[in-house]
Parts: structure tokens; sequence; C-alpha cells
């Protein structure tokens, strides 16, 4: 019996020892494991939402600064329990939501605190500091609480139709970078602003508002854009084109430095852009318009290679050319013609009859040929949303009439901005033909937890279109233009700089009955080792030389201070 009784005992022992095992190894997993997530979990039960927002991953410039994802806005959490100055605070709120008194004082009623959304706060109010500040007493009643709300998009909004916008639900992108690397950015979480609260409704004391960011998306991205540089062209665009884009490239990777739109919209408000006449939305920058005289760029690259024209090539202008009876006029009709004229000087004064008559020496098939390879005519590889290919005509079936028209950047030719910018690349890197690169890389958002690793885009091999001498001798009647030619007002003083003015027709008259013109300006600093290819264009800018040129010249000059040699 003793013997039965202490196997008993030893069975119970061993029993109670696995038990107590199991129960030590899961109080380890639950403390080691999943304890993190279980207060997380606790704590979020705890916590009342005032605003969610769908977690993305964050995009960045070249430089690691942040376009998207990153921002954050004032707003106002008000505790209806703990407001003293009823009057002051209904008040405050309701100026700053634009909501009726009325409705702000039936919610100040409600126990439950409440957020005004960051999208609707005027920056006045929040001047707390200053004595003269409105809402100062509302701002300092024990019943309000200003914090900072993440937001997803730059108040400034800087580069809106490169990083493009999400759907209602803030969970996919619809346009821009968000939608070409949705599948990067997207995430599964929802980050909140949350307020932890006693039984009336009172903030606890040390938690109050929290922000609470959610489990991060897979990754974000790194762009080639440079933020500064990105900034100082909308700031020039603001100040001079209503309606028009730019392109800012590094012609030696191909890197897109900046790309703008005018007009330019708001990620955060695109009910208020869908509605706008103007067409705020559409990235001026990817859509095609007809080149007029940037085109001679082509002609001329064409002629020199194929040994049809020299710079010194002399021709005669008398304001007009007729190619099978239909008469060509040149900028110069008026004043009778240029005259007697070289290749060179054609170029510097976009001379209308000598390129005519280049492009017919040229041919129809050389010169659409050559308009391809150099990028015209298809998409980029950009790869964004909405790119338009543009439009090149068919050579087989092309009359000397229509040679002439494609001469001068009319009738059956339309180009976007960057194939300007990917075609001037060529001219100024010597020759050669880059895609051009907006990602430079993909960026884990969590390196440590995440399988994936960060992933680099380089630049595409480039194809040699044209040879270096040819492109000495484009630069060289490029420079022309800019020292004596149509656009000296793109001159750029330090290192110099060189390009090409087109004024398009549209088709189009304004009141008056005058016709309406597009302006261009394509070129490229400085004229030693260019880094720097910027494409000007304004909608319905009339002239070139005087429209779009001077931007030009303005973004040039600063851009090269922000974008030195070295890089």
């Amino acid at each position: 019996m003793p013997e039965k009784t202490s196997l008993r005992v030893c069975g119970l022992a061993r029993i109670f020892l696995v038990v107590f095992s199991v129960l030590v190894a899961r109080m380890a997993f639950v403390q080691l494991v999943i304890g993190e997530d279980l207060a997380e979990r606790c704590r979020d039960q705890r916590a009342l939402a005032l605003a969610t927002m769908p977690v993305r991953g964050a995009i960045y410039d070249r430089n690691m600064r942040a376009l998207a994802g990153d921002f954050k806005k004032p707003a106002v959490v008000v505790f209806p329990g703990s407001v003293k100055s009823l009057e002051s605070v209904a008040g405050m709120v309701a100026e700053v939501a634009g909501a009726p008194t009325d409705r702000v004082l039936s919610r100040l009623s409600s126990p439950a605190p409440f957020l005004v959304p960051a999208g609707i706060l005027s920056s006045p109010a929040f001047a707390a500091t200053s004595p003269a500040a409105p809402y100062t007493e509302a701002l300092r009643d024990p019943g309000v609480v200003v914090v900072e709300q993440p937001v997803r998009y730059d108040p400034e909004g800087i580069g809106a139709h490169v990083i493009g916008y999400v759907d209602p639900s803030g969970r996919h992108g619809m346009s821009g970078v968000e939608a070409l690397l949705d599948r990067y950015l997207s995430g599964e979480d929802e980050a909140k602003v949350a307020v932890f609260t006693d039984a009336k409704g009172a903030p606890l004391r040390g938690l109050g508002v929290r922000w609470l960011p959610g489990k991060p998306a897979r990754a974000g991205v790194r762009l080639t854009i440079d933020r500064d540089i990105q900034a100082l062209v909308e700031q020039v665009m603001d100040d001079t084109i209503k309606r028009g884009a730019v392109v800012v490239m590094d012609p030696r990777s191909g890197d897109v430095l900046a790309m703008a739109s005018r007009p330019t919209f708001r990620p955060d408000d695109i009910a208020t852009a869908m509605k706008d006449p103007a067409s705020p939305l559409v990235n001026r920058a990817l859509s095609a318009y007809p080149p007029g005289s940037v085109f001679k760029v082509v002609v001329a690259a064409a002629a020199l290679e194929a040994g049809t024209a020299s710079l010194r090539d002399t021709f005669h202008d008398a304001g007009y050319v007729d190619v099978g009876g239909v008469r060509f006029k040149c900028h110069s009709y008026e004043q009778g013609g240029h005259g007697d004229i070289t290749f060179l000087d054609a170029m510097a004064y976009s001379c209308n009859t000598a390129f005519i008559a280049t492009a017919l020496r040229v041919g129809a098939p050389r010169l659409v040929d050559l308009a391809q390879r150099l990028g015209l005519g298809a998409t980029t590889g950009i790869a964004l949303p909405g790119e338009q290919a543009g439009v090149l005509p068919d050579a087989r079936s092309m009359s000397p009439q229509d040679v002439a028209n494609l001469a001068i950047g009319q009738g059956r030719i339309t180009v976007t901005p960057l194939q300007v910018a990917v075609m001037m690349s060529a001219v100024a890197n010597g020759g050669l033909v880059r895609r051009p690169r907006l990602v430079m890389e993909i960026v884990p958002s969590d390196p440590s937890a995440s399988q994936m690793a960060a992933r680099t885009i380089r630049p595409e091999d480039p194809v040699r279109v044209l040879s270096e001498d040819t492109c000495h001798q484009l630069v060289f009647m490029l420079e022309t233009v800019t020292r004596w030619g149509t656009g000296t007002a793109a001159w750029v003083a330090e290192g110099g700089s060189c390009g090409k003015t087109g004024s398009a027709e549209t088709g189009k008259v304004d009141g008056t009955g005058s016709p309406l013109a597009h302006a261009w300006f394509a070129g490229f600093a400085p004229l030693s080792e260019p880094r720097l290819v910027i494409v000007v264009f304004v909608e319905e800018g009339m002239s070139g030389g005087k429209t779009a040129a001077p931007v030009f010249a303005r973004i040039a000059n600063g851009a090269l201070k922000l974008y030195p040699a070295a890089k």
C-alpha cells in the first residue's frame, strides 16, 4: 500500500511539473513574444479614435526628404466635459470648422470628445503665443487641446502631379507615383488620432491624445526628384505661368529632378480639383502639344548627320517659301525676310524658309526616323499614368507640303515636354538617348522585420543616336539662339546656356481674332559639361522668346546653385 501511494504521488508530481512547465512556457511566450501585441490591443480597446488614416509607405526625394507620408497639420481636440468657457470655445470651433454655432453648441453638450480635422483649420487660429492672436482664450481653455495631426501630403503642395493622389478610402493610388507603385506603398492597417478618457470623458493623465501609427506599409519609395529644385520650379511657375509645364532633367543620367504642371491641385482635396474647368489634374508635362520651332533641332540634327547641310550653308529668305502651291511664311515676312542667311544664323533667328529647304533635302524618311529614335512619337518609359505618346506622321504618305509643315513643328506632330527633355538631353550629353528615370529606390518600411530588401532602380543603358561631332555643332547652333538670336532672355551669365525657342500655332484665336500660339523654350546649362536640361512650356504663351525663355533663365540660375557639378 505505501508503495502504491508513493507511485501515485510521483505521478501527480510529474503531472504537476508538466502543467507548471506549460504555464511557465505560456507566460514566457505571452510576455516575450506576444506581450507587446496584447498590450497594444488592450490600449486600443481603451482608446477612442477621433480620426483615422490608412497606412501607406512614404515617398521621398533623392535626398530622402519626405514628399508624401510624413507631414503634420494642427488640429483641435475638444473635451466638452472639461470646457470652462463654452461660448469662447464654440465660437472658435464654429469659425475654424466653418460650421453653424448652434450645431457646435449642440456637439459640446455631449460628453464625447471630438476633433476638428486638419484640412479645415486656418493657421491664424493657432498663433496662440501672440497676445493679439484670435482664439487665445479658447485655445487656453482646459477642455481644448491643440495637437499636430499627421497627414499624408505636404501642406505646401509640392510635386502634386508627380506624387499623385489616392482614392476616397485612402488605400489605393489613383494617379502619379501613388498609382505607379501602389503595390509597394499600400498597407493593411490604419493609423489613428486617439484619445484616452475616463468615464466622465476627461482625458486620462499621462495619456490624453495620442497618435497610434499602426503597422507600417510594405515599403516607401525614393524618387529622383530634388525637393529644392522642385520647390524652385513651382515658385517660378506660380509667378509666371498660368497653364503649362516645366521638366528638369540631368542629361548625364536621365534623372528627372523636377516635373511640375499648372494649374495644380491639392492631393487631399480632389473633389474640388475635379470640378475645376481649368483641368488641374492633367499633368501637362506628359500631355502632347505641337512643338513649333523646337522641332528644328531634329531637322538640324538630321541634316548634320546625313551631311546634307553644314553650318556655313547659305539660304535666301524672302519671308516665305512656296512648296507644292502652298505658301509657308517666316516670322520675318512683314520685314521682307532675312535675306541671305547661313544655316547657323537660321537656327539663331528661327528662319522657317531655311529649315523647310533643309527638311526637303533630308527627306521625310530620315527626318521621321531620327525623330522616333530621339524619343518622339512614343511614351518615354517613365510609366506614370496618363503619359501621352504624341504623334509623328507616316513618312511613306508625306507630301512635300507635309515635310515643310513638319520642318517647323506644325501639322501632324505633337510632343510632350518630357519627350522634348529626353531629346535635348541627347544633344547635351553627346548623342545618347536615355530613358528618363523617376524612381531611384524601393525602401522597405522596416528592413529588420521585412523579407524584402531595398531595391535600387539603376539608369538603363543609353542608346547612341547622334554622333558627338553632330552634337558639338548643334550646341554651337543652339548657343547662337541664346547669345544673339530669338532666345537671349534664356542666357545664363554663369556658365552660359543654349536652347531653342518655339511658338506653336494652336488653330485657335483670341477675342480679337488674333491667332493663339503655345510658347516653348528647351535648353540646357552650363555650356561646358551640361548638367541641367530644362524644358518650359506655356499654353497659349504666344512667344517662346518672350514668355518661356525668361522662365528658363530664372529656373536655371537657381537650380545650378542647388545642383552643383559634383552631383
